[in-house]
């Protein structure tokens, strides 16, 4: 069961402000939430596959500024129902360790649409052994590619896109991630176009930032991004 983090109210910088440059709000002490849209029909062995939703991400930037001839940036994604099959992992080395997150560099500065960018991500994945819980060891991959965090002044890396490529055991599926912070819990049950509900609803008091235009998602219970990144009212 995934377990989603509230942060308190964030606001946005004021946009008289200096640009901060590339800017990744990091799961220090609040994760990311992820919706992922289907791009095509999966492929393989897909009898018993479940279609992915959404997952929480960790995700973290780090920074080497003596890198020489330029300061270089690591961006680090780790699914985390990913993460909580490492301990069912049949590799329980270290190298085992760093396969439950993707890794790729990022850029220092942003492009003209105010999008920090990435490399080549390192493939995540396990092969977990749950014993009686399950008849078979598991063999999951997560392959991002093509991900942007968006940096402006009035959302500092706070919302993020990209593309996954998800196999799970022979069955192989393609999605575009919509991603935003912080991973939030509404009630998909509500109006949310009642004031009263905003709190709940994604709105104004949820402790995302109010200029987002946001969704429940009816599946989870998550908020997520209702439009392509970057999602804006």
């Amino acid at each position: 069961m995934v377990t989603l983090v509230v942060a308190g109210s964030v606001t946005a910088c004021d946009v008289e402000q200096p640009d901060p440059g590339c800017v990744v709000q990091d799961a220090s002490f609040a994760t990311w939430w992820a919706k992922f849209d289907a791009v095509d029909q999966p492929t393989g062995t897909c009898a018993d596959f479940e279609p992915l939703v959404g997952d929480e991400l960790g995700v973290w930037k780090f920074s080497n500024p003596k890198a020489e001839p330029e300061p270089t940036s690591i961006l680090v994604l780790r699914p985390l129902s990913l993460a909580a099959l490492g301990q069912f992992d049949t590799d329980s080395t270290p190298e085992g360790f760093d396969k439950l997150q993707a890794t790729a560099s990022l850029s220092s500065g942003k492009d003209a649409d105010q999008f920090c960018t990435s490399g080549e991500f390192s493939v995540a994945g396990v092969t977990a052994d749950q014993g009686d819980y399950a008849a078979a060891p598991q063999t999951i991959t997560y392959q991002f590619k093509n991900v942007k965090v968006y940096s402006a002044p009035s959302a500092p890396g706070t919302q993020m896109t990209g593309e996954l490529t998800y196999t799970n055991n022979g069955c192989t599926a393609n999605y575009v991630m919509r991603a935003v912070w912080p991973a939030t819990e509404c009630d998909p049950t509500l109006d949310p176009n009642d004031e009263a509900n905003f709190a709940s609803t994604c709105g104004p008091g949820s402790g995302i930032n109010p200029d987002f235009d946001l969704a429940c998602d009816p599946d989870v219970g998550v908020c997520v991004p209702a439009k392509a990144i970057p999602s804006f009212k």
